[in-house]
């Protein structure tokens, strides 16, 4: 992430919008940022409302923008002064704000974690989750009123360049916040059993368990080094598989922000986001930062 000049900020004007202004205004002033406050009325919508309004389309259309133009208004007027501009669009919601976040070179994307409702959302992903798909920044989906800076940040570390990309992302987005890297490590039950099932002995398994873990020490400590040179930071690994231990940490309280990368690879990350990741931002309890998919 560059340093964080524009910030669009996209708002469904349900409940839970004016949390994720908050978020996008606390930020806007912590970076000294152009805030964009957008709203996206979705076409097919619009249409089923002219067909059962006696009012033209056209006429239908600009009443609903000043609507919409006025409700944000009014939520930034309660969030206090800040340099904003507000933006009232027609389309899906997600190429609409892709779309946006290209044309004003935004630095970071905010939203909230949306629900898939209709069958097609729950198989292809939410709007929130086709947002981090195509968004050219990196994402944060609010989930908590903010009630000052984050103060505890996690970034989860797989080794990949999106977990690196993610890291990076949250220092920069937060460098005053205390920092920690976390690692999930674990050994697949059904490999356990496999070399049980060949002969090794307890004693075996636990010097191998043991082995694995300190190299991942090593590569965590090399990852620390890497990615964010001489800076101290802490390291902390996680017990389970990825998604469960993520979403753990994510309820536990002990931390306001959770840094990943978009787990997956090429074609098939470009269309659904890898299980992990939409593990985490439909189960964790904090706001979540996802690096920018690369390519």
């Amino acid at each position: 992430m560059r340093d964080v000049k524009t910030i669009v900020a996209a708002l469904d004007l349900e409940a839970g919008s004016d949390v994720v202004l908050g978020r996008a205004i606390q930020l806007a002033r912590e970076h000294g940022a152009r805030l964009v406050a957008t709203h996206v009325i979705e076409t097919d919508a619009l249409s089923h409302a002219a067909a059962l309004s006696e009012r033209g389309e056209t006429t239908l259309k600009e009443s609903l923008r000043r609507q919409a133009h006025a409700a944000i208004s009014a939520l930034l007027s309660e969030g206090g002064p800040v340099s904003a501009d507000v933006e009232v669009s027609f389309g899906a919601p997600h190429t609409v704000i892709t779309s946006m976040a290209n044309e004003r070179d935004a630095d970071l994307v905010v939203i909230g974690p949306g629900k898939g409702h209709s069958l097609r959302e729950k198989v292809l992903g939410s709007t929130a989750d086709r947002i981090i798909r195509t968004a050219p920044a990196p994402v944060l989906v609010v989930r908590n009123r903010p009630t000052g800076s984050y103060r505890r940040v996690a970034g989860a570390v797989d080794f990949s360049p999106q977990s690196a990309a993610a890291v990076k992302d949250a220092r920069r987005l937060v460098p005053a916040a205390r920092f920690e890297l976390v690692h999930a490590f674990s050994i697949p039950f059904t490999f356990e059993q496999a070399m049980l099932r060949a002969g090794t002995s307890q004693a075996e398994m636990d010097a191998y368990r043991s082995a694995k873990a300190d190299r991942a020490r090593q590569d965590l400590w090399q990852f620390a080094r890497d990615v964010l040179g001489a800076q101290k930071i802490g390291t902390h690994f996680l017990e389970g598989e990825p998604g469960p231990a993520l979403v753990r940490l994510a309820k536990s309280g002990d931390i306001d922000l959770l840094a990943l990368g978009p787990n997956g690879r090429g074609v098939v990350l470009q269309t659904l986001l890898g299980s992990v990741t939409q593990r985490v931002l439909r189960e964790a309890a904090c706001d979540v930062l996802v690096a920018r998919i690369p390519g």
